[in-house]
């Protein structure tokens, strides 16, 4: 029996509206890490031409053994692309839900314009870190209120989101390699004209706000089902998230729903400090005298090629999924171990294509990590209880960060001295 031509016109606009909502939460997830993704990228060349810049001494480098090591390790602008994200990811979830979802985005979309255009006009290496800072604002700020968000449309927004970041990564990094090392701008120059991406995720938020109508049907249903409560189904999206909010917990209530998020917050944890520990302190202590590109551009291509594997599997969370987590971080901390090797015997390692296709890897467990993760959560916690545990459920991947930052900083200083 044919469908009614009105099932069929329904049909249509429901799949134009799930299109409209999965290139939103993607370009959402692609804007809102993008600035992130550029200040761990730049990290050598700002510490580098500050360095070179301000100091009156002599070459800024470690000449004495083989690393070229920076005075500081690129460590310190991890810890301040990654600790306000943090410090926002521990509290945002006791409190942002009486923030309007409008205000938090205004709020983004200011912290990241203002992180390119400090970091892109600094000479001084205070102000650029401040300028990191607000990238990191930015980004942990984004995270939470973009995923918390994804809890109200189709769970498909999730893998969009995901993916959306995974191609922040690729991008980002891509985008500052090639504008430093093949068009051969100057770095600052370099994150200045990246400046249109704040734009960009305007326009993506209000391409989520055109699906708004269907959020809040959703939304207005879920209600119904676990309390009774006067709402005008045409009222604010936000003024019913607060009132479920306030009505159905209180703090405490919301203690208790971190403890069944245990068994995913740990596994992410370990894997993201042992990524990051690979990332922001043996990255730049892998230098291949024997090739054309100076140390600066190695460790751009590092950034590139892991990002490329972190895209990779995010976006894989459709065709392939990883139900036993606790075995990401054992792969992860041996590859931790793999990259300490590499450290130490890099005159031995015949071609730096070898540590490509390891820093390929290490994105893969990484974005692996965290897309099945999220992907758990949407699927196995009830959803009334949702929205709140995807935001807890955000500090994991910032914790182990911040721990690798800490961490990095002390290595390098250890290996360089």
């Amino acid at each position: 029996m044919n469908a009614s031509p009105k099932t069929n016109d329904h049909n249509r606009v429901e799949h134009g509206k799930r299109w409209i909502e999965f290139i939103g939460f993607w370009l959402l997830g692609l804007c809102n890490n993008f600035g992130y993704v550029v200040m761990l990228s730049a990290a050598h060349d700002i510490l580098k031409q500050e360095e070179d810049t301000n100091s009156t001494e002599p070459m800024p480098h470690n000449t004495t053994n083989r690393f070229d090591c920076n005075r500081l390790s690129t460590g310190a602008i991890l810890l301040a692309d990654i600790l306000p994200a943090l410090v926002i990811k521990l509290t945002a979830p006791f409190f942002m839900h009486r923030i309007i979802y409008n205000f938090r985005f205004i709020l983004i979309v200011i912290f990241a314009a203002s992180s390119l255009i400090i970091v892109g006009t600094s000479k001084i290496i205070a102000l650029s870190l401040f300028g990191v800072v607000c990238a990191s604002i930015s980004s942990g700020f984004g995270e939470i209120t973009i995923l918390q968000l994804t809890s109200f449309y189709s769970k498909h927004t999730v893998s969009a989101w995901s993916s959306g970041t995974g191609a922040a990564g690729l991008l980002g990094a891509l985008s500052y390699a090639g504008l430093t090392s093949l068009l051969k701008l100057n770095p600052r120059t370099a994150i200045l004209i990246l400046l249109f991406i704040p734009v960009l995720q305007v326009i993506s938020y209000i391409m989520v706000g055109a699906s708004q109508a269907v959020a809040r049907h959703r939304h207005y249903q879920q209600i119904s089902e676990h309390i009774t409560v006067d709402v005008d189904i045409d009222s604010n999206v936000d003024e019913t998230i607060i009132s479920v909010n306030e009505t159905l917990k209180g703090f405490k209530g919301r203690l208790k729903l971190v403890k069944p998020l245990i068994k995913y917050m740990i596994p992410l944890t370990i894997v993201y400090f042992a990524e990051y520990l690979i990332n922001q302190g043996l990255y730049e202590l892998i230098y291949f005298r024997n090739t054309s590109m100076s140390h600066s551009t190695q460790y751009r291509w590092y950034s590139v090629f892991y990002q490329l594997g972190v895209f990779a599997s995010r976006s894989s969370v459709a065709l392939i999924r990883i139900h036993r987590l606790w075995i990401l971080p054992i792969i992860q901390l041996i590859n931790m171990g793999i990259f300490f090797a590499c450290v130490y015997r890099t005159a031995h390692i015949p071609s730096i294509w070898l540590v490509f296709g390891l820093v390929i890897f290490e994105g893969l467990i990484g974005g692996g990590a965290y897309v099945n993760t999220f992907y758990k959560i949407s699927i196995e916690i009830p959803e009334p209880d949702r929205e709140f545990s995807i935001g807890v459920a955000s500090i994991s991947d910032s914790v182990g960060i911040s721990f690798a930052g800490l961490l990095a900083i002390p290595l390098h200083n250890a290996i360089c001295q």
